[in-house]
């Protein structure tokens, strides 16, 4: 039963995934994600879960390189041991992740996303591994060269 119920899942993935880009990413819609983006590594590969309607509040270039940044913790292989195991590598992690998507995603998306975390709302606002907006969008302006 519950093979079945795996493999039911790993093809109602595949058959709703679009691909996220190049790299082939799957892309799953998730309107329960309390978030922009999530990427999970599961049985049947990468995975990046979008909530569109958190899209739509935050604009498509936010949406973009939220995107780009799950996308990163693909590329960068964040999933492994030394990220899940040492004591600051979810952090690392993260920081990696806005790098790799301040350098590869397009200069729009970028200064739409230092907006985004410099914000009033988000400026301030300690989100645990990522850090404050304002510490996100001084490490994406460095990253950057802006």
């Amino acid at each position: 039963m519950r093979r079945v119920l795996g493999l039911t899942l790993g093809v109602l993935v595949l058959a709703t995934a679009s691909p996220a880009d190049a790299q082939g990413v799957p892309e799953v819609s998730a309107p329960w994600l309390d978030d922009i983006a999530l990427a999970r590594l599961t049985a049947f590969g990468a995975v990046i879960y979008v909530n569109f309607a958190r899209c739509k509040e935050v604009g498509p270039n936010v949406c973009a390189f939220v995107r780009q940044h799950e996308q990163a913790h693909v590329m960068l292989n964040h999933g492994s041991t030394f990220y899940t195991a040492y004591v600051n590598g979810r952090a690392l992690a993260e920081a990696e992740a806005d790098c790799w998507a301040a350098k590869n995603s397009l200069l729009v998306n970028v200064k739409a996303a230092i907006a985004h975390f410099e914000s009033p709302e988000l400026a301030d606002l300690d989100i645990g591994e990522h850090g404050t907006g304002r510490q996100r969008a001084k490490r994406i302006k460095k990253c950057r060269g802006l």
